[in-house]
């Protein structure tokens, strides 16, 4: 009597959960794996494309699958799905456990899916018997690995698809894809849909409705819904306008676009230490100099009066700064509470970088538009006192930190 195989999953619920119980059982008995990371500061298109990327990839790694079944007892199909492939593709959040309850707006899409955010393997999980040389990763929304998995695992990058500045590294990679997007969610799902339709085709509608919510969150919430003008490129339309024929006739996208956007706005209970953490990426140069660059999606005014002025929230960036063995700490806000703004924060935390933001400011003033804050507006009335940090508030409102950051880390890879 023949078995029927799983078809296919019909949740994301379903490919997690089976994903995270093969990357244990592989991990623990030195069986390859294939880890599909997102950068460090974990943001949603990190989250969503890290997912969508291994669960597209697992899909067209399955062996001899029939397409036209259901899923009979989800429990044994799904083991039995992962154990007809031979290196399974694991999503991982680049981010400790504890700190994913930092980013709401992740809950708030996983309210809209099959899954919460327990499902989604994170640093955490990762168990110590986990070696390199049984380790293959893909990076999705960044192209260079960062700490702390860099010291392990950089000989050990075999695809890339970002949408960032090409830093020229891994070129063996495959497939390469690092093209200047809105989001890398659109790279991926355009990928996938381009070169595996067969695949897509072939997935059950419940699958086609959460992939394309997942894929939207990002796109949507990285071009301002399309409005972005600087930010959208014809993938990202294309991507959003197939995405929204599959994601449900029930589906609103401007319902869905601001409950995003006001869950990720919903940081007044994070306390300095998480604002700094909640959406934060560190690069190193090859001058040894460590960057990091902490986004908050508030004003700069606002950090402050929350940390009790100026003197105290120094304080806590130079204890964070510390805990991270950072040469520069950079705090980009920005605001939408009384028209859009965008502020700068730059310390040099030692004497080979105190002079760091002055000579950023010196030579991209004219591009960046830099006005020195606070201003009386501001309300602040201690000024900046600390040596080797400056701030200002940045009249060019369409340069973001996937702008900026090559600009502070060119400079700082002159000190």
């Amino acid at each position: 009597m023949s078995i029927r195989k799983m078809a296919t999953f019909t949740s994301l619920q379903q490919f997690l959960v089976g994903a995270s119980q093969r990357f244990n059982a592989s991990a623990t008995s030195n069986n390859p794996v294939h880890l599909v990371v997102g950068n460090e500061s974990a943001d949603l298109d990190s989250f969503a494309s890290s997912i969508l990327y291994a669960f597209l990839d697992t899909i067209i790694k399955a062996p001899d699958t029939p397409k036209t079944q259901p899923i009979g007892q989800p429990d044994k199909d799904v083991t039995a799905f992962f154990d007809r492939i031979s290196v399974p593709s694991i999503p991982l959040l680049s981010i400790p456990r504890n700190e994913v309850t930092l980013r709401p707006e992740h809950a708030y899409l996983t309210s809209h899916l099959s899954f919460t955010l327990n499902d989604m393997p994170t640093l955490s999980d990762l168990p110590s018997s986990l070696h390199n040389s049984h380790t293959s990763i893909t990076l999705v929304d960044h192209n260079v690995l960062q700490p702390p998995l860099a010291p392990h695992f950089s000989n050990s990058i075999d695809s890339i698809i970002d949408h960032h500045v090409d830093e020229n590294m891994y070129k063996k990679a495959a497939p390469r894809i690092i093209n200047p997007t809105g989001s890398c969610a659109s790279l991926i799902t355009n990928h996938f849909r381009t070169h595996y339709a067969a695949h897509w085709n072939n997935l059950p509608e419940s699958i086609h409705s959460e992939i394309a919510r997942l894929a939207l969150a990002p796109i949507l919430m990285d071009t301002a819904n399309l409005k972005a003008e600087s930010k959208v490129t014809p993938i990202d339309i294309v991507q959003v306008t197939e995405l929204l024929e599959r994601a449900g006739k029930e589906f609103d996208r401007n319902a869905f676009y601001d409950g995003l956007q006001a869950a990720k706005g919903n940081i007044t209970g994070l306390s300095i230490d998480g604002l700094l953490r909640k959406d934060y990426k560190q690069w190193k140069e090859k001058n040894g100099v460590v960057l990091g660059i902490s986004a908050i999606t508030r004003s700069l005014s606002w950090v402050v009066e929350k940390a009790g002025g100026i003197e105290n929230f120094s304080a806590e960036l130079e204890k964070y700064a510390k805990d991270r063995g950072l040469d520069i700490a950079i705090v980009m806000t920005t605001d939408n509470s009384k028209g859009f703004r965008r502020d700068l924060l730059i310390w040099g935390a030692n004497d080979r970088t105190k002079g760091f933001a002055q000579s950023f400011e010196d030579s991209v003033n004219e591009k960046f538009r830099l006005e020195r804050w606070p201003n009386e507006e501001d309300g602040v009335t201690a000024s900046i006192a600390i040596e080797g940090m400056k701030a200002w508030t940045q009249a060019s409102l369409d340069l973001s930190r996937k702008q900026v950051a090559p600009v502070l880390r060119e400079v700082a890879g002159k000190l």
